[in-house]
């Protein structure tokens, strides 16, 4: 996940390529999907999505999926990506109905 959030492309394309991206989310529930989607790095959130090993519709912690933090930073290009691959905008976070 460091590489992802760090930007070093490389290193991710090194990583994913070698099973790196099977490695379960964090504590707070992130998958490198979820990093890549927020930080709006289309390169990486291709790669990963081409692997076909991540779950586009997973959500963190807070019930937040790659396509909700993308819409919340504007990454426009990332949104249409994730829709592209079947990200589903009826998923909500776990606050929004309390």
């Amino acid at each position: 996940l460091e590489a992802i959030i760090n930007n070093h492309i490389e290193v991710a394309h090194y990583l994913v390529q070698n099973g790196a991206c099977q490695e379960p989310a964090g504590e707070d529930g992130y998958t490198g999907l979820h990093h890549a989607a927020k930080l709006g790095n289309l390169e990486i959130v291709n790669m990963l999505l081409e692997t076909g090993q991540v779950d586009v519709n997973a959500q963190d912690s807070g019930g937040w999926t790659p396509i909700i933090w993308a819409a919340e930073h504007k990454h426009i290009q990332v949104i249409k990506v994730l829709l592209n691959r079947g990200a589903d905008v009826t998923i909500v976070d776990k606050v929004s109905f309390v």
